[in-house]
């Protein structure tokens, strides 16, 4: 398990944060933006709870992986 935990801990950079964080704002910007104009409601939601997850969970396993 802690030689588990030391390979994600070596994967996960500052370029995997700032890829989950563009992932969670493209979702928000753009995805949100369009499914909200298409007047699908439930999907925009979804979009943006996930856009919102996306920045941040991966800026709190960014600081988890760093701390420990």
């Amino acid at each position: 398990m802690i030689i588990f935990y030391e390979e994600i801990k070596e994967f996960y950079t500052l370029y995997l944060l700032f890829m989950a964080i563009g992932i969670g704002l493209f979702c928000l910007i753009v995805d949100y933006r369009y499914l909200k104009k298409k007047k699908l409601r439930k999907e925009a939601r979804i979009c943006k709870g996930i856009g919102y997850t996306y920045i941040i969970g991966g800026v709190l396993v960014y600081i988890i992986f760093r701390i420990f």
